[in-house]
């Protein structure tokens, strides 16, 4: 009997040093687990300052790059204007003369009868 009762403390004390290093790896893990969760946030915050730095670059780029089309617009709206006021002007001018030279014909004309 005194053995079966040193073979049941042994069993115990084997069954508490199981149990301890259970907890203690328990513990281990759950502090590697907090450890890596801090890390996530850490690499979250990284990536999302590298994403707003990267989007603000591409925002001003595209910004930029349509200011540029919009001057070239400009200008090439405001030299088609440009064109077409002078056309229109010549245009005009050839117009008033030819009126004027009508006018001159009648006059002429009408001097003769």
């Amino acid at each position: 009997m005194a053995k079966k009762k040193k073979d049941t403390l042994d069993l115990y004390q084997v069954l508490e040093t199981l149990n301890n290093k259970i907890n203690s790896n328990t513990t281990q893990l759950e502090n590697n687990t907090e450890q890596l969760k801090l890390q996530l946030d850490e690499v979250k915050v990284y990536l999302l300052e590298n994403i707003e730095k990267k989007a603000k670059a591409s925002l001003d780029f595209l910004t930029s790059e349509f200011k540029k089309e919009a001057h070239e617009n400009r200008k090439n709206i405001s030299s088609k204007q440009e064109r077409l006021v002078t056309e229109e002007f010549k245009k005009l001018k050839t117009d008033i003369s030819n009126d004027l030279e009508e006018l001159a014909n009648k006059v002429m004309n009408s001097r003769i009868i």
